[in-house]
């Protein structure tokens, strides 16, 4: 079953486009109405969140009052992150449930819509997502027509969110609901046959080869950026059955304060994104996932620990390439497709690559049965080491991580 992540920010329309989808016949779910059921009186979540945040939250009828609830957490951004630790794992957990229940009555898509996905750092347990958007004055005016707000009002909530431009870098597809109704309308239908296509059609899958994976991650080293190394993005990945980008962003050093897509440093420089390229293919590979939703994963990763669009660009590329290598165990096919991957790191970083990837993939060709030779070459180039030698340990056969008790149980966890 094809999973759709919907978001966007407050009053740009997602309701609008859910309710299309759902009358165009795929499967739909409202992620904000399961919240709020399960913070109803006997919900799952109500005593936790009335415990966190004092009886003066409820309603004469002892409802949780969301009016009352959001003018505390719009104001207090740690509030809204408590209230969050409450209620999106149990959200997640229901919406899981309710996903096995909808694939096991053989429905091809399911299309969950929520507000918060690429804030909460949940939006990479989707196939796909769908960001829709339009500009903040019209958000304004219709929060204001909506809500019977002032102009002030709807400006905080606007600005209690994450921006709308910054979201949409995060989506592998858009709808613009700027204008008519009729507009939004035709773009929902479009949206529709997009992935009506893509859950009917073939989509390219790879499948994770033992041998290739040890390899890999026995080459990749044992440094990454901010001290996020391989080893510990797949322990934190398993822990988190899944890429949970707070959980990531609290595993750096030091740890990231704050959203977790704003803690990158400016100025930061090696370890590189890329050295986490490796472990990354391993995840998608174990986890079925295809190039496209890769190419997300790797931009959202390398957002925790670098600002530019170069090394954006750059671990998208890595990524690309090291799924294909850990997919297809060989090095010599690697240019058959490198103009199509260079553009969709391009698509995904908003610049260039960074050269030092080239450098290291040329490293890796000069050295194909010398993982350690290709690294060092690599390394005397400005380029990153271990992802250079984990590519060419993903295409011998016979590696020292055979050896390696731990490490072939962290990759025999990942496969479970």
């Amino acid at each position: 079953m094809l999973r759709v992540g919907l978001t966007g920010g407050i009053a740009c329309g997602k309701s609008e486009v859910l309710g299309r989808l759902s009358a165009r016949g795929l499967a739909t779910l409202d992620l904000d109405a399961v919240a709020h059921e399960l913070m109803a009186p006997g919900g799952a979540a109500y005593e936790d969140v009335v415990a966190a945040f004092g009886r003066d939250i409820l309603a004469p009828d002892a409802t949780i009052d969301r009016t009352a609830l959001g003018a505390l957490v719009f104001a207090d951004p740690a509030a809204r992150s408590r209230l969050e630790a409450i209620v999106h794992p149990r959200v997640r957990a229901e919406e899981a449930r309710r996903a096995s229940a909808l694939e096991a009555d053989g429905r091809e898509i399911l299309v969950s819509d929520g507000a918060v996905l690429v804030e909460a750092g949940m939006h990479l347990r989707f196939d796909r997502l769908v960001v829709v958007h339009c500009p903040p004055r019209v958000q304004e005016r219709r929060l204001m027509e909506r809500d019977g707000i002032s102009a002030a009002a709807a400006r905080a909530r606007i600005e209690a969110q994450m921006p709308i431009e910054e979201k949409r870098r995060f989506g592998h597809l858009e709808v613009d609901t700027s204008g008519s109704l009729e507009g939004t309308a035709q773009a929902a239908e479009v949206l529709a046959g997009v992935l009506l296509t893509e859950a009917c059609g073939p989509r390219p899958r790879g499948r994770l080869a033992p041998q290739r994976a040890l390899g890999a991650l026995a080459h990749a080293g044992s440094t990454g950026p901010r001290g996020l190394d391989p080893r510990t993005l797949l322990e934190a990945t398993q822990a988190a059955g899944g890429l949970e980008m707070p959980a990531l962003a609290r595993r750096l050093q030091p740890p990231g304060r704050g959203p977790w897509y704003r803690v990158a440093r400016g100025g930061e420089a090696g370890p590189w994104p890329e050295a986490l390229a490796a472990p990354l293919a391993l995840w998608a590979l174990t986890r079925g996932a295809d190039e496209e939703w890769l190419a997300g994963a790797a931009h959202s990763l390398a957002r925790l620990t670098h600002d530019d669009g170069e090394s954006v660009a750059g671990a998208v590329l890595a990524g690309l390439v090291a799924h294909a290598v850990v997919n297809g165990g060989s090095l010599r096919s690697l240019d058959d497709r490198s103009g199509d991957r260079e553009s969709r790191a391009r698509r995904w970083g908003g610049a260039r690559p960074a050269p030092r990837v080239r450098r290291a993939l040329e490293a890796a060709l000069a050295h194909p049965d010398d993982p350690e030779a290709a690294g060092v070459k690599a390394k005397a180039s400005g380029a990153e080491p271990g992802f250079a030698a984990a590519l060419v340990g993903a295409a011998q056969r016979g590696v020292p991580g055979e050896q390696d008790p731990a490490l072939r149980a962290l990759l025999d966890r990942s496969n479970e």
